[in-house]
């Protein structure tokens, strides 16, 4: 499996693969969009620039893969990858996982808190969380 940021011309591709695999997602090319393949795309995600802060989106892997590491394996390259502190909306369910990926319960910056209301608002069951950097 190889994990890469993709160029942003392969933009459809990440949104093929998330609309094939009923994920909420939708990649643009604004965003970093990182993917595993083996060989085609079996798992992505997205780093959104929201007016300067990084916010981790839309981590997805195909469904016969999951429990293998390999979103372990995604989000380690994409965190190492980055240089200041990632946000992400992190799943209640998923809060222990993210966890043991060294991301914290954190309170979020101004400009990232109407997009965490919005999710709330939308009875989603999240946690604010940041990566250690």
């Amino acid at each position: 499996m190889q994990i890469c940021l993709l160029d942003p011309l392969a933009t459809p591709l990440v949104n093929k693969f998330y609309q094939h695999h009923k994920g909420r997602g939708r990649a643009t090319k604004q965003d970093q969009n990182w993917v595993v393949k083996a060989p085609d795309i079996v798992a992505a995600c997205r780093v959104q620039n929201k007016d300067g802060e990084l916010l981790l989106s839309s981590v997805l892997v195909a469904e016969g893969l999951r429990n293998r590491g390999v979103a372990s394996a995604l989000l380690t390259q994409v965190i190492t990858a980055q240089n200041t502190t990632v946000y992400t909306f992190a799943y209640r369910h998923l809060f222990e996982f993210y966890q043991r990926l060294g991301f914290s319960r954190c309170t979020l910056p101004l400009k990232l808190q109407p997009y965490f209301n919005s999710y709330v608002a939308q009875k989603r069951d999240i946690v604010a969380m940041c990566s250690s950097k």
